[in-house]
């Protein structure tokens, strides 16, 4: 029964991570983005009418209502399905490895805050601060209390490494070649990892970062045949590559 109760609360918490990227802009104050995902009803993007309770059922509403909208018989995405999928598997994954406890709950929270960021940079190539500085400030009151897996100092040192680790090479490179080869945002994302992860482990998730990186680089041009991008979101791989290391560390 307990299995079926974590499926299904990450069946309902991942059509709320959909939500939170759906309705992300980043023109949006953090006032009125929290609004929005906390008061506004939701609605088909296409034609706008209110959905009752019965059609906001995770995966089961998507099935009755065969794809489509009730109000305007719009195709109903399937990223809603697969997003819900994927935070149910974890969860699953999570309780039958770990069981429920303080830990297994961390690594619930983690994914799907990971999950969402990775989705607006995915979208918007943007890692904004009003996550990143969240994710940095709770490592280090987690550290502080010691309901971490590191120490305070451990923390700090973390930031400052995971900073200086890309920020360098970055500074480098603009000086070289006169335009931004990586985002501040992935600057501040490594920063805010830091405060969770051991700092001797922040070579390792960085090399890792840039092996999938490179991986979805040449899946993009090789298997897709999508033409050469100029930029790819670095964020999403650092928060892969972290998130494991978090998981096992």
């Amino acid at each position: 029964m307990l299995v079926f109760i974590i499926i299904y609360l990450g069946l309902c918490i991942g059509s709320f991570v959909y939500v939170a990227y759906y309705r992300y802009l980043p023109t949006l104050t953090p006032y009125q983005y929290l609004c929005r995902i906390s008061f506004h009803r939701s609605a088909c993007p296409h034609c706008h009418s209110k959905l009752k309770a019965w059609q906001l059922i995770p995966i089961i509403s998507w099935l009755i209502l065969k794809r489509r909208c009730y109000y305007c018989n719009t195709n109903i995405s399937c990223q809603y399905l697969i997003v819900e999928l994927f935070v149910a598997v974890l969860f699953t994954f999570i309780y039958i490895d770990k069981s429920i406890n303080y830990q297994s709950g961390i690594l619930m929270i983690l994914g799907c805050y990971f999950l969402l960021l990775a989705l607006i940079d995915f979208k918007y190539y943007l890692l904004p601060d009003l996550f990143t500085q969240p994710l940095m400030w709770t490592g280090v009151m987690l550290a502080y209390f010691d309901l971490a897996n590191i120490v305070l100092t451990d923390a700090l040192l973390g930031i400052f490494w995971g900073y200086l680790l890309l920020k360098i090479p970055a500074t480098l490179f603009y000086l070289v070649f006169k335009k931004q080869g990586l985002g501040g945002g992935d600057i501040k994302l490594l920063a805010a990892l830091g405060a969770w992860l051991p700092y001797t482990s922040l070579p390792m998730l960085l090399f890792f970062a840039s092996l999938l990186g490179i991986i979805y680089s040449l899946f993009l041009r090789y298997v897709i045949n999508e033409p050469k991008s100029k930029v790819i979101p670095f964020g999403p791989f650092l928060l892969i590559s972290g998130y494991v290391i978090y998981y096992f560390c």
